[in-house]
């Protein structure tokens, strides 16, 4: 077994794991506290960020880690991969009984995400993807690039609104959707939502600025599916808000950019 293969063995492990958990601690009711307006975080969200750091680091002790909640550790030698982690993606979804919420975990090694997984509990649905080798939802490959191209003004593009970017970026996102001619909806889940553009449901994922633990998972998802992104850089990986993102059908990538490019 070579050392990608084992990390991508245990990663599906631990991400089952927590979702059984997150479902548990959801059903005994949940406390949560405001980070900031309308971005909550519950004990859920740290509890299995803690459980899921600490085995992957001691399992991988060259690796590194970077969480929504508890932020960086560096890999010890400076030359190790990065677990990549959010807890409860969609934790307002999560805390109010919806099913549009995952958990986020992606591998990232030299610049480049090299494992990812997404797994909504609620929803049973398991995206997997390893560079190179392509993704699947439930054990079944996807692909992107046989699908008949929906039109512009019957397609449905995911969005997002995080509280890091004033109202009115997001306001103008929408506007210039509506103006080009799509329609959009708000998932709340920006990992899973993203995640979905692989399996041909929805056409695109567009928001103005997201977090590396939102998306690093999900876009290799879209990637090895076949589809179409932005880039987004992941060779200096930070806590700090991250550019636009696109994800998308094959042939919808530069009109979508257009929405999310507001400099």
């Amino acid at each position: 077994m070579n050392d990608e293969t084992e990390r991508l063995e245990v990663a599906q492990e631990l991400v089952l794991r927590a979702g059984t958990r997150a479902q548990e601690l959801r059903r005994a009711g949940l406390s949560r506290a405001q980070k900031a307006h309308q971005d909550f975080v519950t004990q859920a969200d740290n509890e299995i960020e803690a459980t899921v750091r600490i085995e992957l680091l001691q399992r991988f002790r060259s690796d590194g880690f970077l969480g929504e909640e508890s932020g960086i550790v560096p890999a010890p030698a400076g030359d190790g991969g990065v677990w990549i982690l959010d807890p409860v993606d969609g934790t307002s979804n999560y805390a109010a009984g919806l099913d549009a919420w995952c958990i986020s975990l992606a591998w990232v090694h030299a610049g480049q995400a090299r494992l990812g997984i997404v797994y909504a509990p609620d929803r049973n649905e398991l995206f997997v993807a390893r560079r190179g080798e392509g993704a699947t939802l439930n054990q079944a490959p996807l692909s992107l690039l046989d699908t008949v191209p929906v039109p512009i003004d019957q397609s449905l593009i995911m969005t997002g609104q995080g509280s890091a970017l004033p109202m009115e970026a997001h306001l103008e996102v929408l506007r210039r959707l509506l103006s080009a001619g799509f329609e959009y909806r708000r998932f709340g889940s920006g990992a899973l939502g993203i995640a979905r553009v692989a399996t041909g449901t929805i056409q695109g994922y567009v928001e103005p600025g997201m977090y590396a633990w939102d998306v690093a998972a999900a876009r290799l998802v879209v990637s090895e599916a076949g589809g179409e992104l932005a880039p987004f850089p992941m060779d200096r990986l930070s806590t700090e808000l991250g550019p636009a993102v696109v994800a998308c059908r094959p042939g919808l990538h530069d009109t979508l950019l257009a929405t999310v490019q507001l400099d």
